[in-house]
């Protein structure tokens, strides 16, 4: 037996050193200086309906140039160490996303060859708009990392310098969705350049371009005035918790930097997984035109390519308008060996929604609507709108696959498309669900997420005033006027709580009230007279204020004009009086009944005294979940105690 635990022992190293082995980058190094790269990555496991799993790579090289090929090669112009980073997202995998590898490199000789230095990915980087650009490597899962790339290039004839800014973590959202864990960015003079938070507002002087991209880029820039400028980007910083800047020094005329910014996706982020988020740069050169690129980053479960989703998909109920118009992204990738030439996006959408009210807004690959007399659609679109949703097709284009043999640039493999729809009415305040089944050419689709429409999670203030009647004739209460303030959540379709207080200012009522009590006595009237009776009148008035809570109470709205509820209230005495009266029947000395003769005594209430508990169950008529309505609400404490409320209230 301990022959058998050694050699079990012996093989569980081997296994973790093996797996360790196959993680390591591997480089090697020709006669030219050409370094090659390579790493053997655990096996995927294809999440069951998904597409083939696959892996997609970054590779810094750690000279500020990078590449998205699986095997590159890189040609370092200077000798000197360098630490190589290769962040690896697997796609349709069941599993957890490699870790960062890293391998320090030596190269021992300078190469003068400056040509072909550059990889495919960074030639390709510049499409929003051949100056400034934000790229990342995954989407944003929580508790994982993702790689923001910023890269800026000197279309200048002389170099300059400049100076960029990024805005992360914005205000509508509580949660801090990034956490910065390094920036690792390079110059030919400082092999690190530092980012750090900034409130100063740069001075803008000239026209600035605004473009947008959500990998791949928008196709629609937008040229903000001089005039604007200063105030766009003021106000764009203002939608943000944090903001850094960093200098950039010496540029040379026609070359590009990057850097290289791990952002680790925190795990209390955004739990709607429909939700998309902007990180906002501005490159502001010494001449030239500023860029801001706004960089749309979805939020997801697993990295999976094909994703809809809404933009600004958390909405606020409050303002919400009949026939709001919303926005819809629709992203995609081939997976396959080969290029896709006909691509339909079949979508189903939320019944709240009207797909007659489609609007196409951007595409890519960008092109054409078909010509419907047209006997061959080629290089265009088109849209079929139905009572569930529309069909969207592409036809006859050309989008690599993510296999097919020479591609690098992973952005030709990927598409989208945008579209606005107007609802059909005021929306109820609850989710409502759209998803896509996406065919590339003939093969079997995939099918997106749900692209969930929410409503943002806010009270709403109850104003309230009414008459309430005491119950039963001996009351110890009184009736009076009461208003009271409530808190709820805004619109609910589900049941709810609500928290209400009151005051009532007490009007004088009668609680008990008995005529001709036969009785015999006598009653004294002043100091020596004496008068006997025989009967006598007795009455009690109530004059009482009143604080009431109400900590707890259940309803539920039953359609948009009646509601119900139960609960329970503690009410407390504030002021007021308790007046009890006898009037006695004399009678004179000749046997002639007299007036009566009355005598008062008056108590006052001790302020917050007499607690009770009370419950009690409520109707409301009207626009019960926002607006004006009616209720009336009984509440029982014995039968001597019951008492109803009937109000007018306004939910805001």
């Amino acid at each position: 037996m301990k022959y058998f635990y050694t050699f079990f022992l012996l093989i569980l190293c081997f296994n973790t050193i093996a797996q360790q082995a196959d993680s390591t980058i591997i480089a090697t190094t020709d006669s030219s200086n050409r370094v090659s790269f390579s790493i053997k990555l655990p096996a995927l496991t294809q999440i069951p309906g998904a597409p083939a799993p696959f892996y997609t790579y970054l590779w810094d090289f750690g000279d500020g140039h990078f590449s998205t090929a699986e095997n590159p090669q890189h040609i370092y112009t200077r000798a000197d160490n360098y630490e190589v980073m290769l962040y690896a997202v697997n796609n349709y995998d069941d599993g957890r996303k490699p870790q960062r590898k890293t391998q320090k490199i030596q190269v021992n000789k300078s190469s003068p060859i400056k040509d072909n230095v550059a990889s495919v990915a960074e030639k390709d980087f510049f499409k929003a708009n051949g100056l400034f650009e934000l790229k990342y490597n995954c989407m944003a899962k929580p508790n994982d990392t993702l790689v923001l790339i910023v890269g800026w290039k000197n279309t200048e004839a002389q170099q300059q310098k400049g100076r960029l800014y990024l805005m992360l973590n914005e205000k509508q959202f509580d949660q801090t969705c990034f956490d910065t864990s390094g920036f690792r960015s390079y110059s030919s003079t400082a092999p690190l350049m530092a980012f750090t938070k900034t409130t100063e507002m740069p001075l803008l002087q000239s026209d600035l371009l605004v473009t947008e991209s959500g990998s791949p880029a928008s196709n629609f820039p937008v040229t903000v005035k001089a005039a604007a400028a200063g105030a766009l980007f003021a106000g764009t910083t203002s939608l943000y918790k944090n903001v850094y800047s960093s200098d950039i020094e010496n540029t040379p005329a026609g070359e590009a930097r990057f850097s290289f910014l791990q952002l680790h996706v925190t795990p209390e982020m955004i739990k709607d997984t429909n939700a998309t988020l902007t990180i906002t740069g501005v490159y502001v050169p010494e001449k030239g035109k500023p860029v801001m690129h706004k960089l749309s980053v979805p939020v997801v479960n697993s990295h999976d390519p094909n994703k809809m989703n809404i933009k600004g998909g958390r909405i606020s109920y409050r303002f919400l308008k009949k026939y709001k118009p919303l926005n819809y992204k629709v992203r995609f990738q081939n997976n396959g060996k080969g290029p896709a030439r006909k691509i339909a996006l079949d979508m189903t959408m939320a019944g709240v929604l009207n797909p007659e009210t489609i609007q196409v807004t951007d595409m890519s690959p960008f092109c054409p609507p078909c010509d419907s007399l047209a006997k061959e659609k080629r290089g265009c679109w088109e849209l079929e709108k139905n009572e569930k949703g529309a069909i969207f097709t592409f036809h006859g284009i050309y989008l690599a696959g993510t296999n097919q043999k020479g591609v690098e640039d992973k952005d030709s493999t990927k598409g989208f498309l945008e579209f606005s729809i107007v609802t059909r009415k005021k929306l109820e305040n609850k989710p409502f669900k759209s998803r896509t089944a996406i065919y590339f050419d003939k093969n079997e689709p995939v099918i997106t997420n749900h692209a969930t429409g929410r409503f943002k999670k806010s009270p709403s203030p109850i104003f309230m005033a009414g008459y309430e009647q005491a119950f039963g004739s001996g009351a110890t209460t009184s009736n009076g006027i009461v208003t009271g303030v409530g808190v709820a959540p805004l619109a609910p379709y589900r049941p709810y709580l609500q928290l209400e207080l009151y005051y009532k200012q007490g009007l004088k009522t009668t609680g008990t009230h008995i005529d001709g009590i036969e009785r015999s006595g006598v009653i004294r009237v002043g100091e020596r007279q004496e008068y006997a009776y025989k009967t006598f009148d007795s009455s009690q008035t109530n004059t009482i204020s009143q604080v009431r809570l109400v900590p707890l109470q259940l309803r539920h709205n039953i359609g948009d004009y009646f509601s119900v509820g139960a609960g329970a209230a503690v009410t407390a005495d504030v002021g007021g009086r308790i007046e009890s009266e006898n009037a006695y029947h004399i009678v004179g000395a000749n046997g002639v009944a007299a007036e009566p003769y009355k005598m008062v005594q008056t108590e006052n209430i001790k302020a917050f005294s007499n607690w009770r508990f009370q419950p009690f169950v409520d109707m409301q008529v009207g626009k019960v979940k926002l607006g004006p309505h009616l209720g009336i609400r009984y509440y029982y404490n014995g039968k001597n105690n019951s008492f109803g409320y009937i109000y007018a209230g306004w939910r805001f």
